[in-house]
């Protein structure tokens, strides 16, 4: 339209960090998990290669998509775990719904426009830029799937993103949500080894889609290995939630009086 000059970020909607903003985002997200799941699990391949206040590479976590809790579970592993400050990336249609979002460092992107999904990869590879101890957690998927599909199906977005970054750590990340002995089901969070890239590290980004998605497959299938063989000693909760009805009950007997067999 004459007259109309375009926004400079079109259809982007950036993060707004907002330390009282981010602490209720967190709030929220410790909560609902708490309510709604047993324990939520984690195990590490490996530590960060260095604490993060003296981080100078930024760090890119990618992961299954699976549920509507996988953002919230990125916030407590960037946040609470590691103390990073975290970005997520999130569906521009979704985050104009949920704008708080933006205070926990969630910007949008525009699938189904390849000019915005760009505009999202140039705008977080500058913010990851900016300072020590900066990270993204993104769903290559780019939508919710079945926990046991296969293939994972990546878009090429991630493998721009890394060119565009430069030097990173990269980490595949797999999450599985399993009922156990419990009422509420589990959640499993593990962190593969890091990848470091290079700046100006020549690579096809065909290719290493093909090579990040089969290196979180792989994970995938450790994990599941792992829980169904009940190995789980290595794996710490940093979610304790709520327990069965009858642990509830469980622990009211001792509370009862008993009756004693007549002779």
């Amino acid at each position: 339209m004459q007259g109309v000059k375009p926004r400079p970020n079109g259809n982007l909607i950036t993060a707004r960090r907002n330390f009282l903003g981010e602490l209720l985002v967190f709030w929220l997200a410790r909560r609902g998990l708490w309510k709604s799941f047993h324990e939520v699990r984690f195990r590490a391949s490996g530590p960060l290669p260095a604490p993060p206040s003296r981080l100078d590479v930024p760090l890119i976590f990618y992961a299954n998509h699976n549920t509507w809790w996988d953002g919230y579970l990125a916030l407590m592993v960037t946040r609470q775990l590691y103390g990073l400050d975290g970005y997520l990336m999130m569906d521009v249609r979704q985050l104009r719904r949920y704008r708080f979002f933006r205070w926990a460092g969630v910007f949008s992107v525009d699938q189904e426009n390849g000019r915005e999904a760009l505009r999202s990869i140039d705008y977080i590879a500058r913010e990851l830029q900016q300072g020590p101890g900066r990270c993204l957690w993104i769903f290559p998927q780019g939508q919710i799937q079945p926990q046991e599909g296969r293939p994972l199906a990546f878009h090429s977005g991630l493998a721009h993103l890394i060119r565009r970054v430069g030097r990173c750590y990269v980490y595949p990340v797999a999450v599985r949500f399993e009922f156990l002995r419990e009422q509420y089901p589990d959640i499993f969070v593990e962190v593969g080894p890091a990848q470091l890239f290079e700046k100006g590290q020549p690579f096809d980004p065909k290719k290493l889609t093909a090579e990040l998605e089969t290196s979180l497959t792989n994970q995938l299938d450790q994990l599941r290995e792992t829980v169904n063989s009940l190995k789980l000693d290595e794996f710490v909760t940093i979610i304790k939630g709520r327990g069965s009805t009858d642990t509830f009950f469980d622990s009211l007997s001792g509370w009862l009086p008993r009756r004693h067999p007549k002779v």
